[in-house]
């Protein structure tokens, strides 16, 4: 029971039209006005009321940004918890400074339940070995492990990868997971220690579930097809938490709006049922440090077409995204975080190209050459001293091993701003898939993802 409301401003958004419906927005809303002292003052500058129509507030609200969140929404939520309990995650790629997002019990179990519905239908069930991969952030697995637990998975575990993919997975072929989590980019790292740790059609990963980003067509088609297994996206962000699943069919991921609402910005209509734009999400199952219209940088499909499988949900395919980025080990970082990064040393520099390519894993794995015109070759130690040391999260992958810089000094006039490509991504499994290019960009996009 849900249908698209195009809103005064022209955008759009897919609300659920029962009565607990509109009533919950109305209740999130009012909160939003009686706790959160930014939120209440868009509201009044809007001339918006609680009493007023929730599909009326929503759509005259303004998006909110990331940087609202960082500078704004995440110190208003600390001081709001004034010593409650709470969990902190953070979020990957967004600016040089850490994103945080902060959870109570309450937010913590409200999420639990949309990824209990996105393992379910992944076909984790009772009784599985479920396994988790990642360079880091083992709290965050932690969360995973209950939604699995409360699922009736037997046994829960996280494998700490470092530089040595080989020796860190190991222990999988002793675990033999039914269900297996972790990033593309890291699965396309350790792929060939993990495809070679069983023999060919003897593998016990039933459902492999990646998030936090696109997984190359190709390296999804041979997963599938030598472990034997099904692939599933699991879409979301840390801003908002995860929200959608893929289910068997692989045409979208189902998500419910009554949850978590999408708004969409200078939409386009496919077709009656199937609109196109930028997505922004407001979350109506938070309660203590929730976001309206966040924009989330996808540019996405949302669709109330049945589904073949059955399921009555909306679906959500991913188109691209609205930033240049690149992924490193699981890590997400944007192109201009990388040149305001450096402009603290090279005030004038308003243009690079970043190129990435594989190294074998004794030598870091991934080489990011940085093209940047010679009149800054002076600071070249400066300027590698910042990509080493001062972007977030850049420095521990730096300090892993699991990345090497080379920057080439190129006369002024050959970087053209009209032709350069700001990011080229070379890796195998990670750059662009030549095979796919008729057939346009792949829809897969996760958390991020997520």
């Amino acid at each position: 029971m849900v249908r698209f409301h195009r809103h005064e401003d022209g955008t759009v958004s897919l609300l659920g039209t029962r009565e607990r419906d509109v009533e919950r927005m109305r209740r999130f809303f009012a909160r939003l006005h009686r706790v959160s002292g930014h939120y209440r003052a868009v509201m009044d500058r809007s001339g918006l009321s609680p009493e007023d129509s929730p599909v009326e507030v929503l759509g005259r609200f303004p998006p909110t940004s990331r940087e609202d969140y960082r500078d704004i929404l995440q110190p208003e939520a600390l001081s709001r918890l004034s010593g409650d309990r709470f969990v902190c995650d953070y979020s990957s790629g967004s600016t040089g400074q850490c994103v945080l997002r902060l959870a109570t019990p309450a937010d913590e179990l409200a999420e639990q339940a949309v990824t209990e519905r996105v393992f379910r239908r992944a076909g984790m069930r009772g009784g599985d070995t479920f396994v988790c991969a990642d360079v880091g952030f083992p709290e965050i697995y932690e969360f995973y492990a209950r939604a699995a637990r409360a699922l009736g998975v037997v046994r829960a575990t996280y494998l700490h990868l470092n530089r040595d993919y080989g020796r860190s997975l190991e222990p999988i072929r002793r675990l033999a997971p039914d269900v297996f989590l972790t990033l593309p980019s890291l699965l396309a790292r350790c792929w060939p220690h993990l495809r070679s740790a069983w023999p060919r059609g003897r593998s016990p990963i039933r459902s492999l579930i990646f998030m936090g980003e696109p997984m190359h067509p190709g390296l999804r088609r041979e997963v599938a097809e030598t472990l034997g297994c099904r692939v599933y996206s699991f879409y979301g962000t840390t801003e908002t938490g995860g929200m959608a699943g893929e289910c068997d069919l692989g045409v979208g991921c189902h998500f419910d709006p009554t949850l978590i609402g999408a708004t969409i910005a200078r939409p386009e209509f496919v077709d009656e049922v199937t609109v196109q734009g930028e997505l922004s999400l407001t979350t109506w199952h938070l309660r203590d440090h929730p976001v309206v219209k966040y924009g989330v940088g996808d540019v996405v499909q949302v669709t109330t077409r049945p589904c073949g499988c059955g399921e009555a949900s909306p679906r959500l395919t991913v188109v691209e995204r609205t930033h240049e980025g690149f992924v490193l080990a699981g890590l997400k970082l944007r192109y201009q975080t990388v040149l305001d990064a450096l402009k603290q040393v090279a005030g004038d520099l308003d243009l690079l190209a970043i190129t990435l390519s594989d190294l074998p894993e004794s030598d870091g794995h991934t080489l990011m050459r940085l093209d940047i015109p010679d009149r800054f070759a002076p600071l070249e130690r400066e300027l590698l001293d910042v990509l080493k040391y001062k972007i977030f999260e850049l420095d521990d992958l730096y300090q892993f091993g699991l990345v090497r810089f080379q920057l080439d000094f190129h006369a002024d006039g050959t970087l053209d701003r009209r032709k350069v490509r700001r990011v080229t991504d070379r890796r195998r499994y990670l750059g662009d898939d030549p095979r796919e290019d008729a057939a346009g960009p792949a829809p897969d996009r996760t958390p991020g993802s997520p």
